[in-house]
């Protein structure tokens, strides 16, 4: 049987206003009496019960398999492999990994890019890996797997590596960076992403026409995801897709950080513990640590890096995983709950947020951002701080 996806998306829509309206309600009702809030938090209790029964059923519907894109690409590695003349072997894995339509929909043209890019100007010709010690055989592993509450793609090769020296000079030319400028070599590996950057000599069907990584970027963005790239002179190299699983609801922590409220991905949190009882270490450099089940992990003041407003205080540490699988305590003066939220898109009303994927309503109608702990930790490590801003989201 053939589900009507408009139907659906209305249907996920719906489920959306309901999960906004249950947190006016919770808003509402805690200034009752005692037993008259008793009463109707029971009710309300069991609403957000069926919403949530109710959204889980609408999304297993709206959920699909990565298998339909990634079965489009052996044709096209076939094809390139002539075009180029390489020998090229290609490796399928999490095929069954499953994310929302509206993501599939929108992966195909990312996934061609990045292997057309790897093809090009990461995998040699035979002849060129023969003489490098390699086999004749190039190989690109596609892969997908859920990870910290996201979908997770990437696109590895066995290649050459990314010429950073060709990049750099590229970039110099087009005055993308300073003629004297020092760069360390993963922030010349970035230079990838700008827009109509590109070291092939010669303009082809493939390459050369300033189109392609910057394109993947954008369209990443564009659903609250993120590109970032690996790369090993000589050894090949990795990009790696990281997007939600879902563009519409999603559990999350209600946090608040002096008198501005966040929102973090319950799939990002391990633990949460008490500051006041957590010995704090300082590093050489100043980055605050703390030890958690014996390992060292970098502490982060939320309140600091996002330029809350308001008196801070913090005393709560919220222990949470990056997409990498490393942990980083994360300081905020209050946990206030947790509840699920309607994602709305930053991008019509604000642009690029960083240290956040998105923005949700709460129950009294104010906005609080969502974290996106990578996009944070970024932020944090560039030195740069948010000032404070007023939220306000259109429609």
């Amino acid at each position: 049987m053939r589900v009507d996806l408009d139907r659906i998306d209305k249907l996920m829509n719906l489920v959306g206003e309901i999960v906004i309206t249950q947190s006016m309600l919770v808003e509402c009702v805690r200034s009752l009496p005692y037993d008259v809030y008793a009463k109707t938090a029971e009710g309300i209790l069991t609403l957000s019960r069926q919403t949530r029964e109710l959204q889980d059923h609408v999304m297993a519907v709206r959920a699909q398999p990565v298998k339909a894109v990634f079965q489009r690409m052996p044709r096209l590695v076939r094809e390139l492999a002539q075009t180029l003349g390489k020998e090229v072997r290609l490796v399928l894995e999490g095929e069954n990994t499953e994310v929302d339509k509206t993501i599939i929909e929108e992966l195909a043209d990312p996934l061609t890019h990045m292997i057309r890019n790897s093809m090009d100007h990461g995998l040699e010709t035979p002849e060129d890996r023969v003489a490098a010690g390699k086999s004749p055989e190039g190989t690109i592993k596609l892969i997908a797997e859920h990870r910290a509450g996201r979908i997770v793609i990437s696109v590895t090769d066995d290649g050459r590596g990314i010429g950073r020296e060709k990049l750099l000079a590229k970039a110099k030319s087009r005055g993308l960076v300073g003629a004297d400028e020092k760069l360390a070599p993963e922030e010349i590996d970035q230079l990838i992403f700008a827009a109509g950057l590109s070291t092939a000599e010669v303009i082809s069907d493939v390459s050369g026409r300033g189109v392609g990584m910057d394109v993947v970027r954008r369209n990443v963005e564009s659903l609250g995801g993120r590109i970032s790239v690996d790369s090993e002179p000589g050894r090949g190299c990795k990009f790696t897709l990281a997007l939600p699983l879902t563009l519409a609801v999603l559990e999350g922590m209600v946090i608040r950080c002096g008198s501005d409220r966040y929102v973090i991905p319950i799939a990002s949190v391990i633990e949460t513990q008490h500051l006041a009882s957590t010995p704090i270490e300082h590093l050489t450099f100043g980055q605050e640590v703390l030890r958690w089940r014996g390992e060292i992990t970098p502490l982060h003041r939320l309140g600091a890096v996002m330029g809350s407003s308001g008196t801070r205080n913090e005393n709560i540490i919220i222990i949470a995983e990056t997409e990498r699988g490393d942990n980083v305590g994360i300081a905020v003066d209050e946990i206030l709950g947790q509840q699920q939220v309607v994602v709305k898109s930053l991008e019509g009303n604000y642009g690029t947020v960083h240290g956040a994927s998105a923005a949700t309503i709460l129950g009294d109608g104010l906005v609080a951002l969502i974290l996106d702990v990578d996009s944070m930790l970024r932020l944090a490590a560039s030195g740069e701080r948010h000032p404070a801003t007023e939220l306000k989201l259109a429609g």
